[in-house]
């Protein structure tokens, strides 16, 4: 059957001719549905963090949104915890601005710390070891204050000091002695807890200020972590005020503070200024040895008699329980437990309130004084300035005169110190007078006195630029004219830090 045959061979090639028509054989390719991939594809948006990353070593490029910059919280300086918000991440180290953009970022292995800074706005939190962080590549470093960046200058070969975490918190447990920069506005803020060694959550620049490792313009400091501490008594240095508090597991001391610094430092020898109160020592059975000023024994409020709530002013608490007189004096206490009541009465014209259980409680030791002390007790005039901005110097003068008694010596002598000891000290001197006499003769009395004060120390060698005098006469009374020491206690002349 040849025509069979020959129909079997024509068939399949009838149906090639048709495959390359349906494959368009001879006719130009149909255009894809999709396009060919490039080389390269675009960046996509950044993941809000890196936690799926984690374990990993990858590069990741990205676009942050100015939207993702805004929210979200970040772990970490420079090197943040895998957790981190990525683009606001990227906004405190300076990979972005507000607005966003496209950022390059590492992943790393996790760290044992993340200290904490404030940035460009955007506050990082200190926290202790992650499993995964993250670093962003190719940004300039932060340059120190004072100096501009140089995006082409080669790194140098020791690394120039980071700035300082907002507080030491990371580093609790480690002995690690840190040098960084406190810029001026981190000096401005925190809260501070404790004198000379703070605890381990005080902001770090502004406990810096507090101690006189920088000034109010920042600076670079070293400090060293160390255990925490039983108590951090609190007090009130260069315009900050640290508070008290009891125990807490970590704390700091900075390192090679400036010799003025420690020469405004108290005397070892001798009792120290009592503490304004004694809640800082409670717990514990300790008997401290203190000297209450004049002025101290003037301020706050106290509860109890004889025995004492440990929030009572201590020195205010020594004139109610007659060891002192209102002129100051030295005082002994012994901590006590609390106690279930505190019973309020009126003695020496103090007033104590009664009050229910508290925690911790005080009582003096030893005899009662005589009722009426022999002239102001003179508060250590280089601490309290560093305390408080402020002293009261009790110097003695001819009585109606502004002519210096040989006895006023010793507490001029120790406004020279401090004043030669912090070349930036600034003092206005303030003369006050008690209400005997008539305001014509008080006023112009009272600035003769203080000028006498800043005449003196202008002979010592303290330019006169640093000192100014002011008369206020009988108008300003710290305390109640209506008895003898009350009126000595108003006849000072007050020295006040000035801008």
């Amino acid at each position: 059957m040849p025509g069979y045959r020959g129909l079997a061979i024509l068939l399949p090639m009838l149906l090639l001719a048709g495959a390359g028509d349906a494959f368009g054989q001879g006719k130009p390719p149909a255009a894809s549905a999709e396009p060919a991939p490039s080389a390269t594809a675009a960046p996509t948006q950044c993941p809000d963090d890196m936690t799926s990353y984690a374990g990993s070593d990858e590069v990741l490029t990205c676009i942050c949104p100015a939207e993702q910059v805004a929210r979200g919280s970040v772990w970490g300086t420079d090197t943040y915890s895998g957790d981190s918000a990525t683009c606001r991440a990227a906004l405190h180290a300076g990979a972005v601005g507000r607005q966003g953009g496209t950022v390059t970022l590492r992943m790393l292995p996790g760290q044992v710390r993340y200290p904490g800074t404030t940035r460009r706005g955007v506050e990082s939190i200190s926290f202790g070891a992650y499993r995964s962080s993250y670093r962003f590549e190719n940004v300039a470093p932060a340059a120190a204050p004072g100096t501009a960046a140089s995006p082409s200058a080669p790194p140098a070969v020791a690394a120039a000091p980071t700035q300082c975490p907002d507080d030491m918190t990371s580093y609790d447990g480690s002995d690690e002695v840190l040098t960084c920069v406190c810029p001026a506005e981190q000096v401005a803020r925190g809260s501070v807890w404790g004198t000379d060694t703070y605890s381990g959550d005080s902001a770090t620049c502004r406990a810096a200020l507090h101690a006189g490792a920088v000034g109010r313009q920042g600076g670079t400091v070293t400090l060293r972590m160390l255990p925490g501490q039983a108590r951090y008594p609190g007090t009130t240095r260069r315009g900050v005020e640290s508070i008290s508090f009891g125990a807490y597991r970590s704390s700091y001391r900075f390192e090679n503070i400036a010799p003025a610094a420690q020469a405004a430092a108290p005397a070892a020898s001798g009792p120290t200024q009592c503490p304004d109160d004694m809640a800082v020592y409670a717990g514990s059975d300790e008997t401290l040895t203190c000297l209450c000023p004049g002025e101290a024994t003037l301020r706050g409020s106290i509860w109890g008699s004889d025995t004492y709530s440990a929030d009572s002013a201590t020195c205010r608490a020594a004139v109610h329980a007659g060891i002192i007189p209102l002129t100051g004096g030295t005082v002994s206490l012994q901590m006590l437990p609390g106690q279930p009541r505190y019973i309020g009465t009126t003695r020496r014209g103090v007033q104590s309130m009664s009050f229910g259980a508290y925690r911790a409680s005080y009582r003096f030791m030893g005899g009662q004084a005589a009722v009426q002390g022999s002239g102001p007790v003179q508060a250590p005039v280089a601490e309290t300035l560093r305390r408080t901005g402020q002293v009261q110097l009790y110097i003695t003068f001819r009585t109606n005169s502004a002519d210096l008694d040989l006895s006023a010596a010793a507490v001029l002598a120790q406004l020279r110190e401090a004043l030669a000891a912090d070349p930036a000290l600034r003092l206005g001197l303030i003369g006050h007078t008690d209400n005997r006499g008539s305001a014509a003769i008080n006023i112009p009395l009272s600035y003769r006195r203080a000028e006498a004060v800043r005449q003196w120390l202008v002979a010592s060698g303290i330019d006169a630029g640093r000192l100014s005098a002011l008369g206020r006469g009988q108008d300003e009374p710290i305390a109640d004219n209506a008895t003898e020491d009350g009126r000595s206690l108003n006849r000072r002349v007050q020295a006040v830090r000035a801008p």
